[in-house]
């Protein structure tokens, strides 16, 4: 069991990413971000949350990523974005891509360094099977999100957004080989998710998804070979991936999944970023074995942003 005692990293590290919306309109199945525990409609306010990215910037981070939720369904991620910029951040958005429109895109997207975004399988067959672009509040039959993300990855891609592609490997895409789409995308970085099971807040849903590491392993394999075309393929198994990420959540506090479920610190608006910093569990090892550090930086957005504010 973990203490604070025994936290391996006192400073904060590089890269953050905030659950700062934990509502989605998607329904998958696997996720393990509902943040069920959390009193309905919690969050920061808006006042609070436009603070947090000088705040996690003066502590150290370099790297902001912003996830759900959905994150662009918060009416004000374009303000936060552009105030990770001026804070100095490289920014991220992980995003099921449907609220990435040409509209959104055109007004923010000199404030958005990359975009990673969410596609588990190469048809939606495998898509609808697992509820990737089932909407929780129609719980539709059919999945059009394969379609759908290749529409919004080429808009990305024309505005210049450094882009990422996330696939979570479990039992209905077990057997799924992605490799022709992923080429065809050519992503600078594939994150590969071995499906992870998080106690309190994907409990029964997730059962039937979950795979062996055997499993995984040989998922991977069966894939590494797009490294030969210059992606940077990173898969991450529930080892890697437990403890190895800053998580912050919607009410600004630190969480750890070292255990198996969430565990978080006190607020940052209470006790300031460090110091709440210092009551979580992160494992600097694993964090750098899976790859947590990487050239992310993207100095033309800044320069394009000093344009638009003079």
């Amino acid at each position: 069991m973990w203490t604070p005692q025994n936290s391996s990293l006192e400073a904060l590290p590089p890269s953050v990413n905030w659950h700062f919306w934990p509502w989605c309109n998607y329904a998958c199945t696997f996720c393990f971000a509902h943040f069920d525990d959390l009193p309905k409609q919690d969050r920061l306010s808006k006042e609070q949350a436009l603070k947090m990215p000088q705040m996690l910037a003066d502590a150290g981070a370099t790297k902001i990523t912003f996830v759900g939720g959905e994150p662009t369904l918060c009416p004000y991620l374009g303000e936060l974005l552009e105030g990770a910029k001026i804070a100095g951040l490289t920014t991220c958005i992980v995003s099921n891509g449907t609220g990435l429109s040409e509209e959104f895109l055109e007004t923010w997207h000199h404030c958005i360094d990359w975009i990673g975004l969410s596609i588990d399988a190469s048809n939606d067959v495998l898509h609808a099977q697992i509820g990737r672009g089932l909407k929780r509040d129609l719980r539709e039959q059919r999945s059009s999100h394969l379609a759908d993300s290749l529409i919004v990855w080429n808009r990305c891609v024309r505005y210049g957004i450094r882009m990422k592609l996330n696939t979570v490997v479990n039992a209905m895409n077990l057997e799924d080989d992605m490799s022709e789409l992923v080429l065809e995308l050519q992503p600078e970085r594939w994150k590969i998710f071995q499906v992870l099971p998080v106690e309190g807040q994907n409990d029964g849903l997730v059962d039937p998804l979950l795979i062996e590491e055997s499993e995984f392993d040989t998922w991977v394999e069966r894939h590494r070979h797009v490294m030969d075309k210059g992606i940077d393929f990173v898969p991450e198994s529930n080892d890697l991936m437990r403890a190895s990420y800053a998580m912050m959540d919607a009410l600004g506090r630190f969480y750890t999944n070292v255990n198996g479920g969430h565990e978080y610190t006190n607020p940052v608006m209470d006790i300031g970023v460090l110091e709440a910093w210092s009551e979580n569990c992160f494992l600097e090892e694993r964090f750098l074995t899976r790859g947590g550090i990487y050239n992310w930086a993207t100095t033309s957005k800044m320069e394009r942003l000093d344009e638009v504010i003079q």
